[in-house]
């Protein structure tokens, strides 16, 4: 029998050479590090999920995201599908925890040192080697 499909969304936040990293607060993965976001609804694109959930996490509105990349990973009870997206954050702009614990601003040396969600660790690791290539676009 094949697993439940769950498409989420989820914002690699993007400031002064920094990436942004949520520390789970409730739920089975309390205390795990990830990337903002969350569940696709029905009737959402995966772009206009991450901006609902960016403001209901984080009361932060994004003007621009573009598409960085897709991760698929089998969990016990279900298969996620996580599609991820660059936003750069104004200068300025701050976000709000919510529904996280901690916040952290990780550099591209600092990537592996929060213990992060499976998933997310597979995006962290691209984009430690990826760094450049993943923020060129914000610096032409």
């Amino acid at each position: 029998m094949s697993k439940k499909v769950v498409p989420v969304a989820a914002g690699i936040l993007w400031k002064d050479d920094k990436v942004l990293a949520c520390q789970r607060d409730a739920e089975g993965n309390a205390g795990k590090w990830e990337f903002p976001g969350g569940r696709v609804e029905a009737g959402e694109t995966a772009e206009q999920a991450l901006r609902r959930e960016l403001s209901e996490e984080l009361d932060l509105s994004v003007s621009t995201c573009w598409p960085y990349d897709k991760v698929e990973m089998d969990y016990p009870d279900f298969r996620l599908s996580m599609d991820l997206f660059v936003c750069p954050l104004a200068a300025g702009t701050e976000p709000e925890p919510r529904v996280h614990s901690a916040l952290r601003w990780l550099s591209q040396s600092e990537l592996l040192d929060v213990d992060w969600l499976p998933a997310d660790l597979v995006v962290a690791r691209s984009l430690g080697q990826f760094w450049d290539a993943a923020f060129f676009a914000e610096t032409l």
